[in-house]
């Protein structure tokens, strides 16, 4: 009799058998990597991975290369700029009794007279064409009687500045040609996450290199005083990549060493950084540098309103995804001219889709004036075209406003005071459909100042009345005599952002 033959199960088994034997040995003689378990002392294994520590140190290397790679390729393109100012300092002044014997007559002028001191500041800036254009800050250069640029071989020019106070960005021109160049690269393209460099000269270290990531994108800022010259940035990059004073001017990078904004400002309780570092797109740049070199200044579009992105409680009241939310119409704008409302929602511009805030401003800012432009609005939940010729933007340096009266009444309290623009309510922070009369200045030591009134306080009411014009507010302001006291309603913010009314008693002086 022959053994009878094995059942096929039986072979299955041992087969399964063999290789769960083998991943067992395998995984038994594996060399583990011990270390702390989060939040407390007790110890844990994590089998090691795959990678061997030449792969490891291999991989390191081709990172640490790719910064080293744009160092030595953007450096040279970099240089420190030197700008000379003369600042206005009180002098000494020579104090003598009128009865002090002199052999011969002497006058004595005891008014305080103002002594011009030189001074040097330093900011940094990158060459875009080799035939000696430069980028960098309009704030490092603004009001400079010469500028000196260092080149990163040691060579020095004289520069000649073109600035634009509104987007803080400047292009100097020196006598040179080949020199070396860096690429622009498209701050479109920018995500959160990517990697950032920064180069510059930092509390005067020239050519020092700084690394770190984009951290956001489309940050708002309003820096500076009104009284000083205050600039409104409405899309910044932040980055965490180290920028300090003198940085301004320079370039922020990507990975492939092209030029993604020009390092800007920091936000920082000590002036130095703190991990918070802002850059002007590139993009908004190369259009201010293009209209600088071919205009000698730069012409925007402007319709007079103030945008802002749709939030997603707008959108299920509008009926609408996208686009940008007009929350305030400015009377005699071209906008208003044309037909556009609050509340109406821009979501085609020049037959380009608007997705928000930022892309209609950079749309309207980029478009010729005088140019009619179709303009596609949501209302009512309806798609209404409209067509706009766009204006010239005003110069927010000349300070040229007009006025609605002298000011003459608000000169003895010590204030300035305005009909709310679009302008004025980005640079003071203020809610974008808020109308009414804004301080504007508040002078040291007046009796506004002394009373609490700020720069940016919106004028509700004066003794008791509602106000709605700078001509309602010198009416009741003229009609009080010295030492009689003033009762303002004013809406003010508070430190932390939050909007208040106060009550603030000013005397009459």
């Amino acid at each position: 009799m022959t053994s009878p033959q094995p059942r096929a199960w039986v072979f299955t088994l041992m087969i399964l058998f063999s290789v769960a034997l083998g991943a067992f040995l395998a995984t038994a003689f594996q060399r583990p990597i011990v270390t702390m378990a989060q939040g407390g002392s007790a110890m844990r294994t994590v089998s090691a991975t795959a990678v061997s520590k030449a792969e490891a140190l291999s991989a390191a290397e081709a990172m640490e290369s790719a910064f080293v790679r744009v160092a030595e390729e953007v450096a040279p393109a970099v240089v420190t700029i030197y700008a000379r100012r003369n600042v206005n300092r009180p002098g000494l002044r020579l104090e003598v009794p009128d009865d002090f014997p002199f052999p011969f007559g002497f006058r004595q002028d005891n008014r305080s007279r103002e002594v011009p001191i030189p001074m040097r500041g330093v900011g940094s800036g990158v060459i875009v064409r080799s035939d000696g254009y430069i980028l960098t800050n309009d704030h490092v250069v603004a009001g400079a009687e010469r500028v000196e640029v260092v080149l990163s071989d040691g060579r020095r020019f004289a520069g000649k500045v073109m600035r634009d106070f509104r987007s803080d960005i400047a292009v100097i021109k020196v006598d040179a040609t080949g020199l070396p160049t860096a690429r622009l690269g498209d701050s479109d393209t920018v995500r959160v996450g990517q990697w950032a460099i920064a180069l510059g000269s930092p509390f005067g270290k020239e050519n020092t290199m700084t690394v770190g990531v984009v951290s956001a994108l489309g940050r708002r800022e309003a820096i500076g005083s009104i009284t000083q010259g205050q600039r409104y940035y409405p899309n910044l990059i932040q980055t965490d990549a180290s920028i300090n004073p003198g940085n301004s001017g320079g370039p922020l990078l990507n990975i492939r060493g092209e030029v993604i904004g020009i390092n800007t400002a920091i936000e920082s309780p000590t002036g130095s950084f703190a991990g918070i570092g802002f850059a002007v797109p590139i993009n908004t740049a190369r259009f201010v540098m293009e209209q600088l070199i071919t205009r000698g200044r730069v012409v925007r579009g402007f319709l007079g309103v103030v945008p802002a992105d749709v939030t997603p409680d707008d959108a299920r009241r509008l009926n609408v995804r996208q686009g940008a939310l007009i929350t305030s119409v400015e009377e005699g704008s071209p906008a208003a001219q044309a037909g556009i409302q609050v509340e109406d929602v821009i979501v085609e511009y020049n037959g380009r889709t608007v997705r928000g805030e930022i892309d209609f401003r950079d749309m309207v800012a980029r478009t010729e004036p005088g140019t009619t432009v179709p303009v596609k609005v949501v209302r009512n939940g309806r798609e209404v075209t409209l067509r706009v010729k766009v204006g010239e933007a005003p110069d927010p340096e000349a300070r040229t406003r007009p006025r609605e009266q002298p000011q003459e009444s608000g000169r003895k309290l010590g204030i300035s005071i305005e009909r709310l623009t679009p302008d004025l309510a980005e640079q003071f922070r203020l809610p974008r459909n808020l109308q009414g009369v804004v301080i504007t200045e508040v002078v040291p030591g007046s009796a506004a100042d002394d009373a609490g009134l700020q720069p940016g306080d919106v004028i509700l009411r004066v003794d008791g009345q509602r106000v709605n014009s700078v001509d309602d507010v010198y009416r009741l302001v003229s009609a009080r005599k010295s030492g009689e006291a003033i009762i303002f309603i004013v809406r003010s913010r508070t430190e932390d952002g939050n909007a208040i009314e106060r009550r603030v008693r000013v005397e009459v002086p």
